[in-house]
């Protein structure tokens, strides 16, 4: 049987490459998510890992298909400076401070056994961040520039929703939800997935297409949340996916609405706040 899909290197485009990119990354990676979220955690996380590599596995698969060459390693590495690198591990700590601070201020969060817990978790930090890559690989270094030339906002929108199909058996299977009803959740997560890929989708961005830096952000968040819940779930609100931190999410959008929705500013609109908390960490 000989394999066949709607995309051809004499009958492509950068729209149906993306099209067939995103059905295809879905549709492997809930082959191993589907059975992966419901199974013991031991088995169930090893199908998570090998769900994780889809996006990476599909981009290379049509990079040979189409006989194309757009994903290059050593440019990505080029890319990267001291400025984007600290943005990018600075931005989890950011992004979940809201919670870190009222938890602190609540005394259910000790910061001291949450650094230790960090420490002991260092190992984790780096498989973390190779998933992240392999994910980031396929959404950013691939997906992304073949929707460079719709507005911005669009693109944002687009990505964001086909991030959140993609983790659907993750949310299905109730993980992160501290929510006390499943229709909450979801809707949380939706948000969570619309707000935060303008993050990672400008880290990329900025530093042409490069997937390290979103990788970054990506594992930072995952190793955080994950030292986050070794002192207990939080209640709802001040949950990692709940009100406050969608909330927060929110006005980091409205503040940053020139960067991360319409693109870069010229110097003299560039807000103080904007100074203070930059996402240019390209040239």
């Amino acid at each position: 049987m000989r394999l066949s899909l709607p995309i051809t290197p004499q009958s492509t485009s950068p729209w149906r490459e993306a099209l067939v990119f995103a059905g295809l990354t879905i549709a492997l990676t809930w082959l191993f998510w589907l059975p992966g979220a419901f199974l013991p955690a031991v088995l169930g996380n090893f199908m998570l890992a090998i769900g994780s590599f889809a996006p990476l596995a599909v981009a290379i698969f049509l990079e040979i298909w189409l006989q194309e060459n757009t994903l290059a390693p050593r440019q990505w590495l080029k890319t990267l400076s001291a400025r984007g690198v600290a943005v990018a591990v600075l931005l989890p700590f950011f992004i979940l401070m809201p919670i870190l601070m009222l938890r602190f201020n609540q005394s259910t969060l000790e910061i001291g056994k949450l650094l230790n817990d960090a420490r002991g978790m260092w190992f984790s930090l780096i498989l973390l961040f190779v998933l992240a890559l392999a994910e980031e690989i396929g959404w950013r270094a691939y997906l992304l520039p073949r929707l460079k030339t719709i507005p911005l906002y669009l693109t944002n929108f687009f990505v964001g929703l086909l991030w959140f199909t993609w983790q659907l058996p993750l949310v299905l299977a109730g993980r992160f939800n501290e929510s006390e009803n499943f229709g909450s959740f979801f809707i949380e997560m939706f948000l969570y997935s619309l707000l935060i890929t303008p993050f990672f989708n400008r880290l990329a961005r900025r530093a042409n297409y490069s997937p390290v830096l979103s990788a970054i952000l990506r594992a930072g968040l995952q190793f955080t949340v994950a030292v986050y819940f070794l002192q207990g779930r939080a209640d709802p609100f001040t949950d990692t996916f709940g009100t406050l931190t969608i909330g927060w999410l929110f006005v980091l959008n409205l503040i940053l609405f020139s960067q991360l929705w319409q693109g870069k500013k010229p110097p003299a609109e560039i807000s103080e706040l904007e100074r203070v908390m930059p996402l240019e960490v390209g040239n």
